[in-house]
């Protein structure tokens, strides 16, 4: 029986799809700020007075803000695109060629 460790699934577990895959891989790190946005939270109710709370709760919203940013990136590109494309357009609708 093979492990996952032997090497044989080495290109399984790195075949992540392209970065244009934004169904699942948008999903993904929503939950992922959802989650630490969550994390910051239980900081502030419940462990405020505990050792190294602020050390915490600064490396928590320095995650947010790079993962918030990461995620902006993505969309503003596909934006950009897109907008590129609806200006391209005519101004009248009926001037749009049928096909």
């Amino acid at each position: 029986m093979a492990m996952m460790g032997d090497g044989e699934y080495i290109n399984n577990v790195f075949n992540v799809g392209s970065m244009d895959d934004v169904g699942t891989r948008m999903q993904f790190l929503l939950e992922l700020y959802e989650l630490w946005q969550t994390g910051i939270d239980i900081l502030d109710r419940y462990d405020r007075d505990t050792p190294f709370y602020a050390q915490k709760r600064l490396e928590l919203e320095h995650a947010v803000k790079l993962l918030s940013y990461h995620m902006e990136k993505d969309y503003s590109v596909q934006e950009m695109k897109d907008r590129k494309i609806i200006d391209s357009l005519p101004k009248n609708g009926d001037d749009i060629p049928r096909t």
